[in-house]
């Protein structure tokens, strides 16, 4: 099961957001679709922010247990709340097509 943390500030922006564990979607040996689906968009998310918005951020990785937690170092805005939440709302389409595989738990949500 693949875990996903979202963490907003007051406002609703996206601050931070988390991603742990392992989808096993796939026999072993095989590729696994849903757990790929979540790295792509979540190193996706972290890319953006660093190399487009030249946001500083913190994160860590551990592949092993399927870890990228990610936190901004600066002030959310507009600009980091489009590509967090774009990330976010692809998630959730992931989320709600495997649902046995994908949860997310998305702290202090608007919409």
């Amino acid at each position: 099961m693949i875990e996903i943390g979202i963490e907003r500030n007051g406002k609703g922006f996206i601050t931070a957001y988390k991603v742990l564990g392992h989808a096993e979607a796939a026999k072993k040996g095989g590729c696994d679709l849903v757990c790929n689906s979540v790295s792509v968009l979540s190193q996706a998310a972290l890319i953006g922010l660093e190399r487009h918005l030249k946001r500083k951020v913190c994160y860590k990785v551990d592949r092993e247990e399927g870890l990228l937690a990610v936190t901004l170092k600066e002030e959310a805005d507009e600009l980091s709340e489009a590509i967090l939440a774009t990330m976010v709302y692809a998630l959730e389409e992931v989320a709600e097509q495997y649902p046995q595989y994908v949860r997310i738990k998305d702290r202090g949500h608007r919409r």
